[in-house]
């Protein structure tokens, strides 16, 4: 494992590192064990061994990949991130409804100066303390059913390492292009996960979709591969094998990363 803060190599079981207490609920671990990950791990391993999964199984993958992609400090630090924002949105919406409202009412001065004094009450209330039901939003691990219908719906294909080299993976192993151009459901959008150490999944509109492919792989590739998934690691970089070259990608502040073409 590398770790983009240390700087450092370390050999630790999984167990042990990229492990928060209280990051969920008992109850939120539980239905991540029984619902979301137990089930994908049989998938995850017909596909190490090579065969062919069906339409249920894609589903049930489709779900685990949607899941990494909401359960991971890098997507909660960046909900956080925005939220100053959204709500600045918000109040701002509201405050035009408010003045459009104020504008055509019959209603009395007393009743309309009430109405925006409550508007600033409730703005002042919500930038201090924002409300309990959108923390708990994003901290839920769950991902929308159009998250789920887009991860489902694109062309995957299945990239075997090819006994040379491996494949890296992250804190944050479901990667794809933030920018809003290039969100999952734009025709040019890619989705990259480590299936393991020898085998990634490349998720795009390139090709039919809800269709699995087992394709070979190329140099340029698996730079690719590793170079997004260290790109995108919040902290750590997780390797079978200590080299020089992870540290070096892990570390890359603005990594030149390209779309490929299949």
């Amino acid at each position: 494992m590398y770790d983009k803060q240390s700087c450092q190599f370390t050999h630790a079981s999984i167990k042990s590192v990229a492990q928060e207490k209280g990051y969920y609920s008992e109850t939120t671990e539980r239905q991540l064990s029984e619902l979301v990950e137990g089930p994908a791990h049989q998938v995850l391993k017909k596909l190490r061994l090579r065969y062919m999964i069906d339409n249920s199984e894609r589903i049930r993958l489709a779900l685990y990949v949607g899941t990494m992609l909401m359960r991971v400090p890098h997507r909660r630090r960046k909900a956080f991130q925005m939220l100053p924002g959204v709500l600045e949105e918000t109040i701002d919406n509201i405050s035009n409804q408010v003045d459009q409202w104020a504008r055509t009412t019959t209603v009395g001065p007393e009743l309309i100066s009430r109405r925006y004094s409550e508007l600033e009450q409730a703005s002042k209330k919500f930038r201090k303390k924002p409300p309990a039901e959108i923390i708990e939003k994003i901290r839920t691990p769950w991902p929308s059913k159009k998250v789920l219908a887009l991860v489902s719906a694109m062309t995957w294909r299945i990239v075997p390492a090819d006994g040379v080299g491996f494949f890296v993976t992250s804190d944050n192993p479901a990667y794809f292009f933030e920018a809003e151009a290039y969100g999952l459901g734009n025709p040019q959008s890619e989705l990259t996960f480590a299936l393991a150490s020898d085998l990634m999944l490349f998720a795009s509109w390139q090709g039919a979709h809800h269709e699995t492919i087992f394709t070979k792989t190329t140099s340029a590739i698996k730079r690719e591969a590793n170079r997004r998934i260290a790109s995108g690691a919040e902290r750590f970089v997780f390797c079978r094998a200590q080299e020089d070259w992870v540290a070096e990608i892990a570390n890359k502040q603005k990594p030149y990363l390209s779309r490929i073409q299949w």
